[in-house]
């Protein structure tokens, strides 16, 4: 199969025509140059499996902290699109039909709430982790962020009461990293139906905005200290601030951030805290704008995908096709691509 590793341009073009401030088209044009870079739309084209309970691990009550993995996890299942894979190491992970995000769910009775890690590997093959927390409500589903295609583990903190089923969702991962919902051109499901693009979640660091450095407008001297920004990033996102911050935070330190409001959030100091809810206390008095925030690409166990997510509006049967049509940058084909722009930050 042919690898091109410069853009494509239809006609007699010359180098680079169109692409940079060097091209020479002249004045009037020369129309008989070619036109392009082509080809920079990629097409999406699955039909996922039924959304399944216990499809990843059926319902369990650890006493404490427990992990499951290989042939503990559920078995494979036609209907959920799940199967056993043997890996090249000797271990058994249970792999998805699609990258897919994947939830956990509580039974009846009075729960109590866990840190669930989920590992295993994305569709590329790189190792990665999700923690997503059962929960204390009774009979209700948390679904994660992060699209897995292969699982290898499913380890609780501690003890849950009540079982707790890790299971599948129609939330689908992209192949490529999102920054702006607008890239996915089109979107249908099911015999070409036009489904709601709303469903687009932009990878990790992706947005001019929500991922974009910050002055804070105001910051509240409280118990927790709430920061008032322009766009608020996603929760579990890591921030440091630069400025004068109130008393309570510091610059260049590395805080764990939790969204309040599409303007507002909060901060913890440590993973443990955020998975915890304790946030930062803030004292002292605070100047508008005196400082800001800067959110940060790092992925973490806590952070959303790298690369973005899909999730689907009508119901997955196995059969109804999801077909997304997504607009490739610069930054992700082409002679100046890179990693990082293509497949997002590195997984955690």
């Amino acid at each position: 199969m042919p690898q091109f590793s410069d853009d494509l341009f239809l006609g007699a073009a010359q180098s680079y025509v169109g692409t940079n401030t060097t091209s020479n088209l002249g004045n009037p044009s020369p129309m008989s140059l070619g036109f392009g870079p082509m080809g920079r739309v990629y097409l999406l084209d699955e039909t996922p499996a039924t959304v399944t309970t216990a499809a990843v691990l059926a319902a369990v009550t650890p006493a404490s902290a427990t992990t499951y993995s290989g042939t503990q996890l559920a078995a494979a299942s036609t209907s959920a699109g799940t199967s056993r894979v043997t890996l090249y190491d000797g271990s058994v992970v249970l792999q998805l039909d699609y990258p897919r995000a994947v939830s956990v769910t509580t039974a009846s009775g009075s729960p109590t709430s866990a840190n669930i890690t989920i590992s295993g590997y994305d569709y590329y093959g790189q190792a990665m982790t999700e923690i997503i927390q059962s929960g204390a409500v009774a009979s209700t589903t948390t679904n994660g962020r992060k699209a897995f295609f292969q699982i290898s583990s499913v380890a609780f903190s501690g003890g849950t009461t009540v079982a707790v089923s890790v299971d599948t969702t129609k939330i689908m991962g992209l192949p490529a990293k999102v920054t702006d919902p607008a890239y996915v051109l089109t979107a249908k499901f099911s015999a070409g139906t036009i489904d709601n693009t709303s469903g687009v979640v932009v990878g990790l660091g992706g947005g001019t905005t929500t991922y974009s450095t910050q002055a804070i407008s105001g910051f509240t001297i409280a118990a927790p200290g709430i920061a008032t920004v322009a766009y608020s990033p996603p929760s579990g996102t890591l921030v440091s601030f630069t400025g004068t911050p109130p008393t309570g935070i510091s610059t260049g330190t590395t805080y764990w951030w939790t969204n309040v409001s599409s303007t507002t959030g909060k901060v913890s100091s440590s993973q443990a805290n955020y998975l915890a809810g304790t946030y930062v206390t803030t004292t002292g008095s605070y100047t508008a704008n005196a400082a800001s925030l800067v959110p940060s690409s790092t992925s973490s166990a806590t952070t959303p995908d790298v690369r973005g997510t899909y999730a689907i509006s009508g119901t997955p049967d196995g059969s109804k096709r999801l077909l997304l049509s997504m607009g490739l940058t610069a930054i992700q084909v082409g002679p100046n691509s890179t990693r990082a722009g293509l497949l997002g930050s590195d997984q955690a």
